[in-house]
């Protein structure tokens, strides 16, 4: 048994942070319903990176973005307007029977559909109902649209990053989506242990430049307790630990870090540097934090003579913690990673083949599991619809009047689309 075996999810989530939370929540075992346009789907549909051109044409075209397969795996698919009376009279035949509703509409999307919190919290009392959005449900900036660049400069994270005599940059990943989407996902996860020691639901709330605002302990700490604002200092902490950084070495980078100042000798030893260990202007990680352009200049020379795989065997010989800076190819290939089952080759109906990253919460008794691809656009509507009441022939009508489709309707959309782009 999963460890959210039992419990429903209905998905109204797109793009990153909500698709990544609702995956989380299916990778662990729940049932997660997904709620796209019945024409289009979920905008990442149409995300790059897409497969090659001779993958494409043997697909069922319902867009072929790896981007919305990664995030989306594990999920049914259901495509409903959600602008028609029948359409919002589905979803509240929905309400009655799931555990948690997960959304990352703008700020009162919901509400002008007419199916939000109060919506469903009247049909069933003990709803979960979560909102991953940019700014929150409440607040001056509440109705403000974000995506991660924006929330990722307003929180003060890119300030944090890159060179000072240069322009700050975002993280290459887009961390304030994965951050606000772990978030949004132990916050369900908190609420249905809740529920289940009072009977209560819950209204959650997740904002993307709260989630992002907290995580940023380099730029608010300093800030907070000395009024001081750190300069960027590029992969360095000088301010909070030395050494904390990346060095060149005669063939590529390698990352190198203590937290402790145990670790110092073994540092020292690693580049055969003993004598360093009792210079009085690096003798504990305040002096050499004082004293980090001093250090630096003696350290990196020496590294630069080594060899990425001589210096990480020497770090690592002398329990200093230590890597080569890797492109991500290199993690896809990795050992490691493949005796944690964290690389995973899937065969998806939306791109084809591809590999991606497991699950990472080991369970030793119940773990959750992928077991299924990402849903071609409208594939369970009738499956769905069908466990409601609905019969066949309702079913047929409301396809016929565009209301809910199927697969095949989609994808003489994506056709449409693809001919206008070429």
């Amino acid at each position: 048994m999963k460890p959210l075996e039992g419990i429903t999810v209905l998905d109204f989530t797109q793009a990153y942070n909500g698709p990544y939370g609702t995956m989380n929540l299916a990778d662990n075992g729940a049932r997660v319903i997904k709620v796209e346009r019945p024409f289009g789907g979920d905008q990442s549909r149409y995300w790059g990176p897409h497969p090659a051109k001779e993958v494409r044409e043997k697909l069922v075209n319902n867009g072929t973005s790896a981007y919305y397969a990664i995030y989306n795996r594990n999920k049914e698919s259901v495509a409903v307007d959600l602008g028609e009376p029948e359409g919002k009279e589905i979803i509240r035949k929905l309400y009655a029977k799931v555990d948690v509703v997960f959304e990352n509409f703008k700020y009162g999307t919901m509400e002008k559909l007419g199916i939000d919190y109060k919506v469903a919290k009247e049909i069933n009392p003990n709803i979960i109902f979560v909102s991953a959005s940019g700014y929150g449900q409440n607040g001056p900036l509440a109705k403000n649209t974000a995506y991660d660049n924006v929330i990722e400069c307003m929180c003060g994270y890119t300030e944090t990053m890159g060179y000072p005599d240069r322009m700050p940059l975002r993280s290459g990943a887009s961390v304030g989506d994965s951050y606000t989407g772990l978030t949004a996902f132990l916050g369900t996860v908190l609420a249905l242990y809740r529920r289940e020691l009072t009977g209560e639901g819950s209204r959650i709330d997740v904002a993307m430049l709260d989630t992002m605002f907290a995580a940023n302990e380099y730029g608010v700490l300093p800030y907070g307790l000395l009024g001081i604002v750190q300069k960027r200092t590029v992969n360095a902490r000088p301010y909070e630990v030395v050494p904390y950084d990346t060095y060149e070495c005669t063939d590529g980078l390698i990352a190198v870090g203590i937290n402790d100042e145990s670790e110092w000798p073994g540092f020292c030893a690693a580049i055969g540097m003993q004598e360093l260990e009792q210079d009085e202007r690096f003798a504990t990680n305040d002096l050499r934090c004082a004293n980090f352009e001093e250090f630096d200049a003696i350290v990196r020379p020496v590294i630069s003579e080594m060899t990425m795989a001589e210096a990480v065997a020497a770090f690592n010989d002398n329990k200093v913690p230590a890597c080569e800076v890797q492109v991500p190819l290199k993690g896809l290939n990795s050992e490691h990673f493949k005796a944690r089952d964290m690389v995973v080759e899937m065969e998806d109906p939306n791109v084809g083949k591809y590999k991606t990253f497991g699950i990472p919460i080991k369970y030793s008794k119940t773990p959750g599991e992928i077991t299924k691809p990402s849903a071609l656009l409208g594939q369970d509507t009738y499956d769905v619809l069908m466990e409601l009441g609905y019969e066949k022939s309702e079913i047929d009508h409301m396809v016929e009047e565009e209301i809910v489709i199927t697969p095949e309707a989609a994808t003489e959309y994506f056709d449409d689309e693809d001919e206008e782009d070429e």
